[in-house]
């Protein structure tokens, strides 16, 4: 056997010698750098993998489990705002956020080109936020001015975002707004149809689908009867009733057309009722303020420190436990709230993760 020689040499690092970059990352073991491993196509199915999350094995579909992950995310992230803190409580199960995020796309970024589509998306913001300029918030900002002022409607309640639901002056305009709304969007939905041209819809399913339209504020068992229209406390917020959308989405077959249809309906809804409700008050509030001397210039200047009457409009009862509000509903803190958020978008993956192994087992069992 020849004998062999061997030299070493030194080489600065980075200096672009072949092989040297690999060699530095080998050395120090970078796993922060992606590591690409080629598998030739006859060990592709010789290939094994398990996908785990959370400590637990994934038997699901990946890019299912993944969309179901990053939409229990979305609703664990709707609870951070802390205007929908009762909301997410309380009715997460019953509203389909994404058709909320549709209708601010539509009125959003490149589709805002007129002062009008920027009107109407500010509509939508204020009354998912809970911005709508009520007497309530107008005696939170300034109380001086505004007084103790009750609804100029039934002139009994404080009037906040709550009594606009359920002012019995406005019963009647309610029903006025459903019919108006299923009026218009029956027209609606037949134009959209014969615009898109590549939807390709049966007249059974047409006709499902107008039906779908006339029935929306039918009242069932499971509503609350005190509303004076069905989910008018969920689309008074720009939310859409989940239950409807799963109907809707049933009757056409596709997300995308189902998300469409859904907004239209949604945004019709909010248009009526600004033109109903909202704007007939506004002028109501408008001569009210007149006669009592309060002017746009008042509004804008800020009254001084010692002069500045503080008013809560929300009343609380603080307790050992922790504050409650007149529901005997505890407020949670941010940090509080976002943790139970989190949890319950843990324990949704989790049961989905369950499911798949228990579909798995019984697929096995059935092929033995």
């Amino acid at each position: 056997m020849a004998n062999k020689q061997y030299h070493k040499v030194k080489v600065k690092g980075h200096s672009g010698v072949k092989g040297n970059e690999k060699a530095d990352r080998v050395a120090k073991n970078d796993t922060k750098k992606v590591t690409c491993i080629k598998i030739k196509d006859s060990q592709q199915k010789d290939l094994i993998y398990d996908i785990y999350w959370d400590g637990k094995r994934v038997d699901r579909h990946i890019r299912k489990f993944i969309d179901n992950l990053c939409e229990s995310t979305l609703d664990a992230a709707w609870s951070f705002n802390r205007t929908h803190r009762s909301v997410f409580s309380d009715t997460t199960d019953t509203i389909e956020e994404k058709v909320t995020w549709t209708l601010f796309k539509k009125n959003t970024g490149s589709n805002c080109t007129t002062s009008m589509i920027n009107d109407r998306f500010i509509k939508h913001l204020k009354l998912l936020n809970y911005l709508l300029p009520t007497l309530e918030i107008m005696k939170e900002r300034r109380y001086d001015l505004y007084g103790d002022v009750k609804c100029r409607l039934c002139l009994e309640e404080n009037e906040d975002d709550d009594h606009m639901i359920y002012c019995k002056q406005l019963s009647d305009k309610w029903i006025t707004i459903a019919n108006n709304t299923v009026c218009k969007c029956n027209q609606t939905i037949k134009n959209f149809l014969s615009q898109e041209k590549h939807i390709q819809l049966s007249q059974e399913d047409i006709q499902q689908l107008l039906t779908w339209n006339r029935n929306f504020f039918a009242h069932t068992i499971d509503v609350n009867l005190n509303l004076p229209i069905p989910h008018i406390h969920l689309m008074i917020r720009s939310f859409f009733p989940k239950e409807k959308y799963r109907e809707l989405k049933i009757i056409v077959k596709t997300k995308r057309i189902a998300l469409t249809i859904a907004a239209l309906f949604l945004e019709v809804f909010v248009n009526e009722f600004y033109n109903i409700i909202w704007q007939p008050r506004c002028k109501l509030i408008a001569e009210w303020e007149h006669t009592k001397g309060i002017k746009k210039q008042d509004l804008r200047k800020k009254p001084l420190a010692h002069q500045r009457i503080v008013y809560k409009r929300i009343l609380t009862l603080q307790t050992e436990d922790g504050i409650y509000d007149l529901e005997k509903r505890k407020i949670l803190k941010h940090n509080e709230q976002w943790s139970i958020a989190l949890e319950k978008a843990r324990q949704y993956i989790n049961q989905f993760i369950r499911e798949g192994n228990r579909r798995v087992v019984e697929a096995y069992t059935e092929i033995l």
